[in-house]
């Protein structure tokens, strides 16, 4: 008889974790117990205890797949520097308000955006700020260079663009009204960087 192949524990984690992410989804958070998610991953309850000491400990790590996840879709939805800086700006818009539009990301989007999380959501998203940024420098730099935006100073204007497209977020736009508020936060800050013609 071969031994059982053993499974890392990062990687039975992750498993819990998407498991509970299912159900979190499924059911809500409050309407989902740790019966719930060990029923959906497979396993025994004590097993559960072994990678997670609450559902609330469970939740973090969802909410921490689920923010690294956005990172991730956000740079492949963005287009490349074949499109104008202007055309990128806007693919990087739209996919955000894509995300924050789909029905599977909701109950974490709505979860992130209560006021008693905001020590939490911002804890999670600055990693997903910092990787925007990244973004939003390549692209203001890429329309200096172009000559199709304005700015003086590339990481000051990043720093705003960001800060408007977060300043949406922030104003406690509600899920659904976050793709209209982000197109318009984009409007101004095509405006901000002298950008004439719209893409």
């Amino acid at each position: 008889m071969s031994p059982r192949p053993r499974i890392d524990r990062a990687t039975k984690r992750a498993a819990v974790a998407d498991a509970a992410a299912r159900v979190f989804g499924e059911r809500g958070v409050s309407g989902t117990a740790v019966a719930d998610i060990v029923r959906a991953a497979g396993i025994a309850q004590g097993t559960f205890y072994l990678y997670f000491e609450s559902k609330d400990d469970v939740l973090l790590a969802v909410a921490e797949q689920f923010v690294a996840s956005l990172g991730t879709a956000l740079e492949s939805e963005v287009r490349g520097p074949e499109a104008s800086a202007p055309e990128r700006l806007t693919s990087l818009v739209q996919a955000l308000g894509g995300l924050a539009a789909s029905p599977a990301n909701a109950s974490m989007a709505e979860l992130l955006h209560r006021p008693e999380n905001r020590s939490l959501h911002d804890r999670l998203t600055e990693p997903l700020a910092q990787r925007m940024f990244v973004l939003v420098e390549a692209i203001v730099s890429q329309g200096v260079t172009e000559g199709s935006m304005q700015a003086n100073d590339v990481g000051a204007a990043a720093w705003f663009v960001l800060s408007g497209l977060q300043g949406v977020e922030r104003a406690g736009t509600p899920v659904a009204g976050m793709p209209a508020a982000l197109d318009h936060a984009l409007v101004l800050a095509l405006r901000a960087l002298g950008v004439r013609d719209e893409p």
